[in-house]
């Protein structure tokens, strides 16, 4: 439980009323989502500029958040630098690497050629200087950013108006897909797209698509399951849990629509996984007086994801050696320099040197494994250091709260990326990044909130009352019996 006494009328509104800080978080989040999943072409200025401006707010959100909380915040700081760590380490590496540049420009016959210099692997390396380091800088603001949600909201009442909002628009961006679809457009809005058919709503690429509605789809389920575990619940049907569960679903089924099919595949498995916890749920709380109907009706539907994700595992990829080839050009790079790698986005530049006959001509910004482009680009410096930071939360989640459902069945979203990020390119889009940690860190703080005095999440904990054995001066600590003269 949140709180191991009744919490009285005048507590729970300092509780769940929203600070300044909290104010401006909620309004910076809504408009950072608003822009990402609108503008879903991955390399576009507007998009990264807006998201390296609005990165740009962190410190003002947080120095905010200690001037205006009203409980003790002893640990703002310390806990901000050491989740900003992989940002700034990032960074760090990027600017070091503007003094390699491992590229030389050779100009024959008016023709200009690049070639491949010796270069030092105990220095960082940057092979694109003029472009990568707006890419670098605004994805380091989003997740600085992000980070807030793990450091500002104060009890579980953020996430809960939070959220509604971000599951709304995601799934406006699905139904805008599945009219898209239905009218047969020919490109996706705000972008020039690939030049391929296969898009959705406004993501170029709908393995991109795939890994974001993957997310989301967990997150509007899992806020369906929440609307059941109120005390206050008027039962499932008479609740926003419906909307959830529909909205989700939505989501999922997109599926069935998505081209790529290993992020097809997932994203309907991870549908059919949450359907499935839905129907437990159901099938074990029979207070309900429409459990029977929504557990047959959600075990149903899971046994079609199910089936549909793994059609889609076996299908015939007609991409396979290509996405191969791009896989061993990463690994080459990586052997090359295995320290810090490349740089950020050397991978497209670089590609021309290590590409087989099989890629002759062909152009690729990712590796076709966002796991192997991070080693090629990163080296192991950088792929050691996110996948530390991510191991280092999960773990302090699972050793110090338990069985907190919402947040196990948000990191289910998380988990099916980075699994997906093992056989494509998620990360490269934008709002899959922000979705991801947005998703990420609410959950790790959602579970703080509920494990915890809501005056001691932040607090150092100091021990402000003395033992009786240890004091000099005599301490009442009985109750007073007041009279009024």
């Amino acid at each position: 439980m949140q709180e191991s006494t009744p919490i009285r009328p005048r507590d729970q509104l300092l509780r769940d009323s929203f600070t300044p800080a909290e104010a401006i978080l909620f309004g910076v989040i809504l408009i950072m989502a608003s822009i990402v999943n609108w503008l879903g072409d991955p390399r576009s200025l507007w998009l990264l500029g807006s998201l390296l401006i609005i990165g740009c707010l962190t410190p003002l959100v947080l120095k905010t958040h200690e001037h205006t909380h009203p409980f003790f915040v002893d640990l703002l700081w310390p806990k901000f630098w050491l989740c900003s760590a992989p940002a700034w380490i990032l960074a760090l590496q990027f600017v070091l690497g503007l003094t390699q540049n491992p590229l030389n420009s050779v100009t024959i016959d008016n023709n200009l050629y690049h070639t491949l210099a010796p270069i030092s692997l105990w220095r960082p390396i940057s092979a694109v200087d003029n472009t990568a380091w707006l890419t670098t800088f605004a994805y380091c603001g989003t997740y600085l950013m992000a980070t807030s949600l793990y450091i500002v909201p104060k009890s579980r009442a953020f996430f809960e108006r939070l959220f509604p909002w971000l599951c709304l628009g995601a799934v406006l961006v699905g139904v805008f897909g599945y009219i898209q679809k239905g009218l047969g457009l020919t490109k996706p809005l705000f972008t020039p797209g690939t030049g391929a058919n296969d898009f959705f709503a406004f993501f170029p690429y709908d393995g991109h698509w795939a890994a974001f509605a993957s997310l989301w789809c967990c997150a509007c389920i899992a806020m369906s399951l929440l609307t059941t575990r109120y005390e206050d619940n008027p039962g499932f049907i008479n609740s926003t849990g419906p909307w959830y569960l529909t909205g989700g679903t939505l989501l999922g089924t997109t599926g069935f629509l998505v081209k790529a099919p290993l992020p097809a595949a997932i994203l309907l498995l991870t549908l059919s996984a949450m359907l499935l916890i839905v129907a437990v749920e159901f099938i074990a709380n029979p207070k309900d007086p429409h459990h029977r109907s929504i557990a047959t009706c959600s075990g149903l539907t899971a046994c079609l994801s199910f089936a549909g994700g793994i059609f889609r595992i076996f299908q015939d990829q007609a991409v396979t050696d290509n996405a191969s080839a791009l896989r061993m050009a990463a690994i080459d790079m990586f052997k090359d320099s295995p320290v810090f790698g490349w740089g950020i986005d050397s991978y497209e530049r670089l590609l021309p040197f290590y590409s087989n006959d099989m890629l002759l001509g062909q152009r690729s910004e990712r590796a076709a494994s966002d796991w192997l482009h991070l080693l090629a680009e990163l080296g192991l410096i950088g792929f050691i250091v996110i996948l530390f930071f991510l191991t280092a939360f999960i773990v302090r989640y699972l050793r110090d709260a338990r069985n907190v459902r919402l947040t196990n069945h948000l990191l289910i979203g998380c988990s099916s990326v980075l699994l997906l990020a093992l056989c494509d390119s998620p990360f490269m889009a934008p709002a899959v990044l922000f979705s991801f940690f947005v998703i990420f860190f609410s959950s790790l703080r959602w579970a703080e909130v509920s494990r915890n005095q809501v005056d001691e999440v932040d607090a150092a904990r100091p021990r402000l009352v003395t033992p009786e054995s240890q004091r000099r001066v005599p301490f009442y600590n009985q109750p007073y019996n007041e009279k009024e003269k």
